[in-house]
């Protein structure tokens, strides 16, 4: 059965209010929508509040599960300019990263201002979306896809991914 719930972000001048369907709750916890706890957004969310208004004091049991299980290391088949690599690649559960992988420094860069990069760099990983491009399409050991992230920041410098650190760094 859907739930609704009154959107205030549409006007309603003579007097009707307006509603849109409610999200869906998560099965695991009260306190966070689905979407919310299946994306690991907690960080992202609003803090959550009882029916009446007041906030929760205990934290999520969602949200605590993955941070017990802290980072999870696994492995991405990469292949950049004729060159396939397997990197090793840390999948975040919580945090501002949370959902989004991170791979071991293994990657040369070029910044059009500064140049080369002076060391190698890390690639950022997340998951698909129907505007993504399917070349830059990686899959994990558990057969799960990712997306390559083509830019790296180091020292607050942003460099384009040009390939792996140590083979010509071909731009």
């Amino acid at each position: 059965m859907t739930r609704w719930i009154e959107d205030p972000s549409l006007d309603a001048p003579e007097g009707h209010h307006w509603v849109r369907p409610a999200p869906d709750d998560c099965p695991n916890c009260s306190c966070h929508t689905a979407r919310t706890c299946e994306a690991a957004g907690w960080a992202l969310a609003h803090r959550p509040t009882h029916q009446d208004g007041t906030p929760y004091t205990e934290p999520c049991p969602c949200e605590q599960k993955a941070e017990e299980a802290g980072h999870e290391v696994r492995t991405v088949m990469i292949e950049l300019d004729g060159i396939l690599n397997y990197v090793q690649a840390e999948l975040h559960r919580s945090g501002i990263a949370a959902g989004r992988m991170l791979t071991e420094a293994v990657f040369a860069g070029h910044s059009p201002i500064h140049g080369d990069a002076p060391g190698p760099l890390r690639m950022g990983l997340h998951r698909p979306t129907e505007r993504d491009d399917l070349r830059h399409i990686v899959v994990d050991d558990r057969g799960e896809r990712w997306v390559m992230g083509p830019t790296s920041m180091r020292a607050t410098i942003t460099y384009r991914i040009t390939g792996f650190w140590g083979t010509g760094e071909a731009r």
